[in-house]
């Protein structure tokens, strides 16, 4: 249902501490993808549910 992406890295290695100034985006754009995001996943989320309990009852109805 939803991908997470995974970065490749050494176990062994520590990861090394990230720059604050190299991220190109603002603090605001951040938050407004993470909302779009949230969003997203809220209703594909709610979709699946739906679907499911469509089929649930459908299944239900068509064997009893």
């Amino acid at each position: 249902m939803f991908s997470i992406q995974l970065k490749q890295r050494c176990w062994n290695q520590p990861e090394p501490p990230v720059k604050k100034g190299a991220s190109a985006c603002k603090p605001f754009e951040v938050e407004a993808i993470n909302q779009k995001s949230f969003k997203f996943a809220l209703s594909k989320t709610t979709e699946y549910i739906r679907n499911m309990q469509r089929v649930y009852y459908l299944e239900f109805r068509l064997f009893f």
